[in-house]
C-alpha cells in the first residue's frame, strides 16, 4: 500500500478516536472533540483531496466500528464531511493568464477561500432546512420542544418543570442557527490550525492565503438577504416556522460574512500606529459581546455591497498621493 495511503488512513482513526474522547466522560476530552477535524485537514492540505477522502472514510469505518452506525452518521456529518468539503475547495488550482514566454504551458493559481467558506455556511443551512422538513407536521421548531425537555432533564435531572420551561424559552429560538454557525466556525478554525501547523513543518502544499483579503462570491449575499427577509416577514404573516426558520438559516449565513468583517477591520487596523492594540480591544469586546459579532457580520455584508476597503484605500491615499486615480 502507498506510503500516503497510510499515513491517511492514520489520521482518520486518529480523528476518529478523538472524535469519540467524549465516551470516556472527561471533561478534558472536550478539546480532542472539538479538534477531531483536525487530522483530516491535516493530510488533505499536505498530500491533496484524494488522501483526504481516505482519511475521512477511514475515519468513518473506526467509528462506525467503535460507537456504531449512529455514530459514525454524526462523525461523518460533523467532522469528516467539511474537513474533506474544505480540502476540496481549497486545493483546486485555475488558470490565471499564459506564460511568460511563447509555448508555455498556462499559469495557474489557488482557488480563493472565500467560495470554500460559502459552502460550508451553505452546507449547514441546507442541514437546517432538511431537518425541518423531515420533522412532518411538527416542523423543527416542534421536533425541538418536543424533545429539549428531555435532553434538559437529562443533562439537568435535579430541576423542575418551570425551570426546564425557562430554558427551553431561552434557548430554542436560534438553537439551530447557533449549532450551525458554531459548526462552521469551528472547521474554519480547524482549518486554519492545520495549515499553520503545515507551514511551520514546511509540508504544505499551498501557500498560506492572505485572510485580511478575504472575498466572498457575489451571489453569497442574497441566500442571506432571502432568510433575513423570511426571519421578518414570517411573523407578520402568521406563519411562525417560516420566522423560525429564516432566523436560524439568517444566523448561519451571516457566519461568512463576520470572517468578511474582520478582514475589512484587519485592513483598517493596518493605517494606524496602535494595530496590535486595536484589534485586541475589538476580538475583547466580540468576545464579550454578541451583539458585537452581529455589528462585524454587518460589516462585512457592507464590504460586500460598497467595497470598504477599496473606498477607505482611495481615501488614504489622498489627491496627492501620487496613485493613479
Amino acid at each position: 500500500m502507498p506510503r500516503d495511503a497510510l499515513v491517511a488512513i492514520a489520521g482518520g482513526l486518529i480523528s476518529a478516536i478523538a472524535g469519540l474522547a467524549f465516551l470516556g466522560g472527561s471533561a478534558l476530552a472536550l478539546i480532542f472533540v472539538y479538534l477531531a477535524p483536525v487530522p483530516i485537514l491535516l493530510v488533505g492540505l499536505s498530500k491533496g483531496p484524494k488522501a483526504a477522502t481516505i482519511a475521512a472514510g477511514a475515519g468513518f469505518l473506526a467509528t462506525g466500528a467503535i460507537g456504531g452506525m449512529l455514530m459514525a452518521g454524526l462523525y461523518g456529518l460533523v467532522y469528516a464531511l467539511p474537513a474533506w468539503l474544505i480540502t476540496r475547495s481549497v486545493m483546486l488550482q485555475r488558470p490565471s493568464g499564459p506564460g511568460d514566454n511563447a509555448g508555455d504551458q498556462m499559469d495557474t493559481e489557488w482557488y480563493p477561500i472565500g467560495p470554500a467558506l460559502t459552502a460550508l455556511a451553505m452546507l449547514a443551512t441546507g442541514f437546517i432546512l432538511l431537518g425541518h422538513f423531515n420533522a412532518g407536521e411538527l416542523g423543527l421548531k416542534g421536533l425541538l420542544t418536543a424533545h429539549m425537555g428531555k435532553a434538559i432533564g437529562v443533562l439537568v435531572p435535579m430541576a423542575d418543570e418551570a425551570w426546564r420551561g425557562r430554558a427551553i424559552n431561552v434557548i430554542l429560538p436560534l438553537f439551530p442557527g447557533a449549532v450551525g454557525a458554531s459548526w462552521v466556525m469551528l472547521t474554519v478554525v480547524n482549518a486554519v490550525i492545520a495549515q499553520g501547523m503545515l507551514v511551520r513543518m514546511g509540508r504544505n502544499l499551498r501557500p498560506s492565503p492572505a485572510y485580511a483579503e478575504l472575498e466572498l462570491p457575489l451571489w453569497a449575499s442574497w441566500p442571506l438577504v432571502l432568510s433575513a427577509g423570511a426571519a421578518l416577514s414570517g411573523p407578520l404573516m402568521g406563519m411562525e416556522d417560516l420566522g423560525y426558520l429564516g432566523r436560524n438559516t439568517a444566523m448561519v449565513l451571516a457566519v461568512p460574512y463576520f470572517f468578511l468583517g474582520l478582514a475589512v477591520i484587519h485592513t483598517l487596523a493596518r493605517r494606524v500606529t496602535a494595530t496590535t492594540a486595536v484589534l485586541t480591544v475589538v476580538y475583547m469586546v466580540i468576545i464579550m459581546s454578541g451583539w458585537a459579532a452581529l455589528v462585524v457580520a454587518g460589516v462585512g455584508v457592507t464590504e460586500q455591497w460598497i467595497g470598504l476597503r477599496d473606498r477607505s484605500g482611495k481615501s488614504s491615499a489622498g489627491p496627492g498621493s501620487g496613485e493613479d486615480e
